[in-house]
């Protein structure tokens, strides 16, 4: 009896461990945001009907290709597979475009404007949202921020002489 509860245990604890999806591909397969942690990420929302979102995608392109940063478009419009199939069939090859699943949790707020875009640090955490174009310049400076790694804590920080 003991085994078929540790087995039970066991397995719920195997399902537990699976990631939340938050997003569908434009291959239709599910995708989480956990599946980008430990390095940076930037999210920006795209439509195809915006321009400074269609401005923006060389910069974003060039973010991916030159220095290997994480960069996930997520659809403002597309309402379904098909939908998010055509956009994503006009952008590069480099940038994945995903659209939100209705109802998931995201570590950020809906963008009432186009283009938005959310910085999340390597543990998934919002460290800053952008609205509006990315420049030249801000598109530098965010590379920057995202090649900077994290500080690691001095060894006297985490111990304390009264243990």
């Amino acid at each position: 009896m003991k085994r078929i509860c540790w087995a039970v245990v066991a397995t719920l604890l195997l399902c537990g461990c699976r990631p939340v999806e938050q997003y569908e591909t434009a291959h239709g397969e599910p995708a989480a945001l956990t599946q980008y942690f430990g390095r940076p990420l930037l999210v920006s929302y795209y439509a195809p009907w915006c321009a400074p979102c269609q401005r923006e995608l060389p910069l974003l392109q060039a973010m991916v290709m030159e220095h290997d940063l994480q960069v996930l478009l997520v659809s403002y419009d597309a309402d379904n597979q098909a939908a998010l199939l055509e956009q994503a069939a006009t952008l590069p090859s480099e940038l994945t475009l995903v659209r939100p699943l209705p109802g998931k949790a995201l570590p950020y707020p809906a963008p009432s404007a186009l283009p938005t875009s959310y910085l999340l640090n390597a543990s998934g955490e919002l460290q800053e949202t952008i609205t509006g174009e990315i420049s030249p310049h801000k598109a530098e400076a965010l590379t920057a921020t995202m090649l900077t790694p994290l500080p690691r804590p001095e060894p006297w920080a985490t111990f304390s002489s009264r243990q």
